[in-house]
């Protein structure tokens, strides 16, 4: 049973689904990166007893984005290869948006599950180029940076209708979640949290 439902005010039950989801995915195989990878990284980034270059770039990601720069980036990289960093953003990205959750409701942190024993998927996008973003990414405006490795751009998106808003949510306006806030609170904190992580897109 997920230690949300401890909370001291009624949780949404999809928020719940969601971070049993996330979890749950945390520690299956990624394109890269093993189950016991995944969840060791996971476990490094919730601490700082970070014994590889990405391992450090992971607890950088997950407890002060900000801090986050390209020599952290070079090293990671350098060490593991761009597919890893890529994963590694989107593990550690999910895992604090959810670990959030928690903290704000005071409520003890999930216990992370044991690791999957299957292989690497394997599955990287081939073609991409490094740019502004310190990894390989597509072309256009707005480059996403997990789209080097799919799988973790659709589990990072999976948390949108729970956490944020969905797509179709995000083009309504006159949006309003119930019990909940509307559009324009909603994009009010997306913004000042952006600002305080000080991102650079």
């Amino acid at each position: 049973m997920s230690n949300l439902t401890q909370a001291s005010v009624p949780v949404r039950p999809d928020v719940i689904t969601t971070a049993e989801r996330q979890f749950s995915d945390l520690a299956a195989p990624g394109a890269v990166l093993s189950g016991a990878e995944r969840v060791e990284l996971a476990n490094a980034a919730r601490s700082s007893d970070t014994r590889t270059p990405l391992e450090e770039f992971a607890h950088h990601v997950y407890s002060n984005p900000a801090t986050v720069h390209a020599e952290h980036v070079r090293a990671a990289v350098d060490d593991s290869g761009d597919a890893a960093v890529v994963e590694a953003i989107g593990i550690v990205a999910r895992l604090r948006a959810i670990d959030r959750v928690y903290e704000v409701l005071a409520v003890e942190l999930e216990e992370l599950p044991e690791p999957s024993t299957e292989p690497p998927t394997g599955v990287v996008m081939e073609g991409l180029q490094r740019r502004r973003g310190h990894v390989p990414m597509p072309p256009g405006p707005i480059p996403v940076t997990l789209d080097l490795v799919p799988s973790e751009g659709t589990a990072f998106r999976a948390m949108f209708g729970a956490l944020y808003m969905t797509d179709e949510e995000m083009g309504d306006p006159h949006f309003h979640r119930e019990p909940g806030l509307d559009t324009p609170q909603l994009e009010t904190i997306a913004a000042r949290i952006s600002l305080l992580n000080e991102c650079f897109y």
